[in-house]
C-alpha cells in the first residue's frame, strides 16, 4: 500500500443551535423530498453512545460511523459496544447487531431484523460531485428526534484531517448526535456518511463519500472486518507541478521511501524511482486527493492478487523504464496514534502493571525501534513491578529469563510459566532504542498461597484467559472445576483439567470464583453449583461471581440473598425472581459476597481489583 505520513484527526464539536422538529430547520428543502428520506434515517444507542445511521436494504442493514458502534474496551478498538438499539423514525426499536466497523475510514455495518420492510436510502452517483452544489445532513442529535441542516460542499477533496480517504466538507450542520448519518444532495439521495464535525465558529462538516463506505459494508457483509491489502513498505508522494519540472517527468509517484528486507525492496523498488504504471494502467497523482484515490484501488483489491508496477529510474533526460512484480498482503493492523485508536489490541497483566502489544512494522519506523523480535511495552501502571523495573513505553521485551520472546504469546507463557513457580524476581531483557539492558520484574504476590477455585461454565468465557493470568500474577493456587468436569474454554499451560464440581472438598478452598461465559445464565440451576456456593458461605469463603453466573448467589441459599449483588443488566428480573438484592452497579461487593455485570474487559477489571483485595 501506499502509506501515508497523515494521522487521523478526530474533530468533533458543538455546531449550531439545534433544531427541534424537521419544519424549523429544513429551510428550502422540498417537502416531498424530507417526507422520502425522513423514514430512512435511525437513531443509533448504547451503554457508552448515541449516534445516527441510515438504512440501505428493506431486510435491516444499516450504515453508521464506528466510532458511534464502538465499544468502551480501550484495549480493543475492535471491539464493539455490547447492547446497541436502533430507533426508527416512527419510534420502533430493535436491538442491533454489529457485523464490523473501522475508525478510519469512519464506517459501521449493522443489521436489524425488522418486522415490516424498511425504507432504505437511494445513493447518489459521486463521480461528479461539485463544490457548490446543495446538499442536507440528517440526524438526529442528543435528545432530539430528528434535525434537518442544510448547506452546500464547500470542498470534495479535503485530505488534511488525517483520514484514509479524502473527505467532503460542507457547511450543513453535522450536530452533536448526527455523527452517522447521512448526508444527502438535493434530490434525497446519499452523497456521504457524515463523521466529524469541526469546533469553533467554522460550521464545518465532514463527510465520508458513499463510494468508500459502500465498499467497506461488502467487506463487513463478507469478512466481518475491513481487509486491507499492502505491498509492504514504501512511502510515495505526489509529483506535483515543480517535482516534474525538475525531474523532466510528466506524470506518476515518486517514492520517498522502500523499507530494506521487505517483499516491495526485493523486488526492485528504490528510493527516488517514479512509479508511472500500475499494471499497465497509467497513473498520476498531481496533489494529495489523488494520491489518497491511488491508495484506495491498492487497498481494496485482494490479499494474494499480482501487482506490476512501472518505474522510471535515473537522472532527468536518463531515466531508465524498469517492471517490478510481486503479489499483495493482507496488512498489518494500524497502530495507535495521538489521533486514532488503530486496530491492535492491547493485553495486560494488571497484576505486574505491564501492559504490551504486537510489534507492527509502522511501529518500529514511528518510534525508530530496531527489528529485534519481542512484545511492544505501553504505559505501566503506577506503584507497579513494571514500573519499578524501570519499564516505559515503547520498550521492546526481548527475553524472559534468558529466553527469546517472539511475540505477545510467548511472553505470556514464558510470564506465566515463572509467576506460577514463584519466581521472586524474572529476569527481563529490553531493547530500547539502540541500547539492549537487563532489568527484573518483582511481582507482589498479593494472593500468595490463596486456594481459588474458578468455575467455568460449559461454553466459552471470553474473560476466562484474563482471569486466569491475574490470578496467576497474583500468586493464587488456581483450580478449575466444572459442574460436569467438562468445559470448551482450554486449559492453561501448567493447570491440571477441569474438575467435576461434586468432587471438590470446600475445606480445600480459599475462595470460589464462578466465570460468565456461554451457559452461564444456566449455573443457578445445577444443583452441583448451589450445594458448592451453600457450603462455601457457611464456611465463611470469599464468593464472587460475574454476569449471568451471579443468578447462582440467591438461588443457592436464603443466607446469600441477604448481600447485594449485580449481574447482566438484561438478568435483572430474573435475579429479582430469585430473591437477589440486585443493585445494578457495574460491580457490586457486599461483605464477603463480589458480584459483577460482566459486560467486558473493563468491568472484568475492576471485579478483579476488588477481588485482589478482598479479606
Amino acid at each position: 500500500m501506499i502509506r501515508l505520513t497523515l494521522l487521523l484527526s478526530t474533530l468533533l464539536g458543538n455546531m449550531c443551535t439545534l433544531q427541534a422538529q424537521p419544519s424549523n430547520a429544513t429551510g428550502d428543502i422540498p417537502e416531498a423530498v424530507v417526507k422520502k428520506v425522513d423514514p430512512s434515517v435511525v437513531a443509533i444507542h448504547h451503554e457508552r453512545a448515541t449516534g445516527s445511521g441510515f438504512i440501505i436494504s428493506k431486510d435491516g442493514y444499516l450504515l453508521s460511523n464506528g466510532h458511534v458502534v464502538s465499544g468502551s474496551n480501550s484495549d480493543d478498538p475492535t471491539e464493539p459496544a455490547k447492547a446497541i438499539t436502533v430507533v426508527l423514525n416512527d419510534e420502533t426499536k430493535y436491538s442491533a447487531t454489529v457485523l464490523g466497523f473501522s475508525l478510519n475510514p469512519d464506517v459501521a455495518l449493522l443489521k436489524i431484523e425488522p418486522r415490516t420492510p424498511l425504507t432504505p436510502v437511494e445513493f447518489a452517483d459521486v463521480s461528479d460531485v461539485k463544490i457548490g452544489q446543495p446538499c442536507f445532513a440528517v440526524g438526529t442529535p442528543h435528545g432530539l428526534k430528528r434535525t434537518f441542516s442544510r448547506g452546500i460542499l464547500s470542498n470534495v477533496d479535503r485530505t488534511d484531517l488525517s483520514t484514509f480517504t479524502k473527505v467532503y466538507q460542507t457547511d450543513a450542520a453535522i450536530n452533536p448526535g448526527n455523527s452517522g448519518g447521512p448526508l444527502f444532495n438535493r434530490d434525497g439521495k446519499v452523497l456521504g456518511l457524515n463523521t466529524y464535525a469541526s469546533r469553533g465558529a467554522n460550521n464545518l462538516g465532514f463527510t465520508i463519500p458513499i463510494n468508500y463506505a459502500l465498499v467497506m459494508k461488502d467487506h463487513f457483509k463478507e469478512h466481518g472486518r475491513f481487509i486491507r491489502a499492502d505491498w509492504p513498505t514504501f512511502f510515495a508522494g505526489e509529483l506535483y507541478d515543480e517535482m516534474q519540472q525538475a525531474l523532466g517527468i510528466e506524470r506518476g509517484l515518486i517514492v520517498h521511501y522502500v523499507k530494506e528486507g521487505t517483499k516491495i525492496y526485493e523486488a526492485g523498488l528504490r528510493m527516488g524511482d517514479v512509479i508511472t504504471h500500475i499494471d499497465d494502467s497509467p497513473i498520476s497523482a498531481r496533489n494529495r486527493a489523488e494520491l489518497l484515490e491511488i491508495d484506495w484501488d491498492i487497498t481494496v483489491r485482494p490479499p494474494g492478487e499480482k501487482i506490476t508496477f512501472t518505474i522510471l529510474r535515473g537522472a532527468p533526460g536518463k531515466t531508465e523504464e524498469m517492471t517490478i512484480t510481486g503479489h499483495l498482503i493482507e496488512a498489518e493492523p494500524p497502530m495507535t496514534t495521538s489521533r486514532f485508536k488503530g486496530e491492535i489490541r492491547t493485553s495486560r497483566i494488571d497484576a505486574l502493571g505491564l501492559a504490551y502489544k504486537p510489534i507492527v512494522t509502522m511501529h518500529r519506523l514511528f518510534y525508530n525501534l530496531t527489528d529485534t523480535p519481542g512484545a511492544l511495552v505501553t504505559k505501566p501502571g503506577a506503584a507497579s513491578a513494571a514500573l519499578r523495573a524501570g519499564l516505559t513505553s515503547e520498550d521492546i521485551i526481548t527475553e524472559v529469563e534468558g529466553e527469546s520472546v517472539e511475540g505477545i504469546d510467548s511472553l505470556e507463557t514464558a510470564l506465566l510459566t515463572h509467576l506460577r513457580a514463584g519466581l521472586k524476581a524474572i529476569d527481563l531483557t529490553i531493547s530500547r532504542g539502540s541500547y539492549a539492558f537487563p532489568t527484573a520484574l518483582k511481582p507482589y504476590y498479593r494472593l500468595k498461597d490463596e486456594r481459588v477455585l474458578v468455575v467455568v461454565p460449559k461454553g466459552i468465557s471470553e474473560q476466562f484467559a484474563r482471569i486466569i493470568r491475574e490470578l496467576t500474577a497474583d500468586g493464587a493456587q488456581v483450580t478449575i472445576a466444572a459442574p460436569n468436569g467438562k468445559t470448551d474454554n482450554p486449559t492453561p499451560d501448567g493447570l491440571a483439567p477441569a474438575l467435576k464440581l461434586d468432587s471438590v472438598d470446600i475445606a480445600d478452598v480459599d475462595r470460589v470464583l464462578l466465570v460468565e461465559g456461554d451457559g452461564a445464565e444456566k449455573l443457578y440451576q445445577i444443583e452441583a453449583v448451589k450445594n458448592l456456593l451453600k457450603a462455601a458461605g457457611s464456611a465463611g469463603k470469599i464468593i464472587a461471581a460475574e454476569g449471568a453466573a451471579a443468578l447462582a448467589i440467591p438461588a443457592a441459599d436464603e443466607t446469600l440473598r441477604e448481600n447485594k449483588v449485580t449481574t447482566r443488566r438484561d438478568l435483572s428480573a430474573l435475579a429479582g425472581s430469585l430473591g437477589a438484592q440486585y443493585t445494578g452497579q457495574d460491580v457490586e461487593l457486599d461483605g464477603k459476597i463480589l458480584t459483577s455485570a460482566g459486560d467486558g474487559e473493563p468491568t472484568t477489571r475492576e471485579f478483579l481489583k476488588k477481588f485482589r483485595d478482598m479479606r
